[in-house]
């Protein structure tokens, strides 16, 4: 099946909403044609799980780093998971300064391209909570499973950095359990 981009997806290729737009789209489009997905569609909102400097590294820093200092920010509502740290006492738990420091710069470039800083894995105990049938874009396993199964939302896996290339955009390849073919329990 061929991917179908529309004219709005077409732009963000072409930089027409900035460069960290237009390269958040270049990593959907490859990710939507992985999965042969035949468009990309609409979300509400995002969940980011990448913002977590333990988790994604120098490259994480890196990547989010060039997405701010590009000008990047969110169409959609987007809330934070899990930090690498305790943000006011990390010294009271011995975490190290550089990483600690490494792990401030990751937030704080996060923050400038607007997400929303509830640092939790829970985003449906405190934030925007998704409604039933509304296309979202979350990647913390758990959460995954909550609004799938019992919020009813739809959301596919999104590993780290496609969840903030959605959020750039408010588009997410049309996988998973988006499609209403793949949301039927199985014996």
């Amino acid at each position: 099946m061929d991917l179908v981009l529309s004219k709005k997806d077409k732009e963000f290729l072409e930089g027409k909403n900035g460069e960290s737009a237009r390269m958040a789209m270049e990593v959907l489009v490859e990710l939507a044609k992985s999965y042969g997905a035949s468009m990309l569609i609409d979300i509400k909102q995002a969940h980011i799980d990448g913002c977590s400097f333990a988790a994604t590294r120098q490259a994480g820093l890196e990547f989010a780093e060039k997405l701010a200092a590009e000008g990047g920010k969110v169409r959609v509502p987007t809330t934070l998971n899990i930090t690498s740290r305790d943000i006011k006492r990390w010294k009271d738990f011995k975490v190290p300064e550089n990483f600690s420091m490494k792990s401030a710069a990751m937030e704080k470039a996060y923050l400038e391209m607007g997400c929303i800083p509830i640092w939790t894995c829970a985003p449906y105990q405190q934030g925007i909570i998704p409604r039933f049938g509304e296309h979202i874009a979350w990647a913390e396993s758990n959460a995954i499973n909550f609004v799938n199964s019992v919020l009813g939302a739809r959301t596919a896996r999104y590993g780290d950095f496609a969840d903030i290339c959605a959020a750039l955009t408010g588009r997410t390849p049309y996988i998973e359990y988006h499609l209403t073919e793949n949301r039927r329990g199985q014996q």
